[in-house]
């Protein structure tokens, strides 16, 4: 989902862009179509359990993509994801969405800043 905010290869500028995109559509649709305090708080929930997915991915199966569990790291946010968005937010489906979406992006970047400042590792050998 929110791969290149990961990788050290991406520039801190198109970081920091993503991160005001995520930070202006939020506040916009917040203040024409407010969602409930405690669906904003699933959606930070989402963008929590995605960080510790994708921890587990890494530290857990050591980023194996043939492992059975490392498919289940991946489709656990994004179930979780949909759940939140067809159950809780169907009421006002497209702007509490986009909304939530956009907050559980901003969840991710507030809450794992110490990718902005990592350097590319290059190997020695080549």
């Amino acid at each position: 989902m929110l791969e290149f905010w990961f990788n050290p290869y991406t520039s801190l500028a198109r970081k920091l862009c993503t991160l005001i995109l995520a930070v202006i559509i939020a506040v916009s649709l917040h203040q024409y179509f407010p969602m409930p305090t405690t669906l904003q708080l699933l959606f930070v929930g989402a963008g929590i359990m995605f960080l510790v997915c994708r921890l587990c991915k890494i530290y857990v199966v050591k980023n194996d993509p043939r492992l059975l569990l490392y498919r289940v790291f991946t489709w656990i946010p994004l179930s979780f994801l949909c759940a939140i968005i067809f159950v809780k937010a169907f009421d006002q489906l497209l702007m509490w969405g986009i909304q939530g979406i956009a907050i559980m992006v901003i969840s991710i970047c507030l809450l794992s800043p110490h990718v902005l400042f990592q350097k590319p590792i290059h190997d020695q050998n080549t």
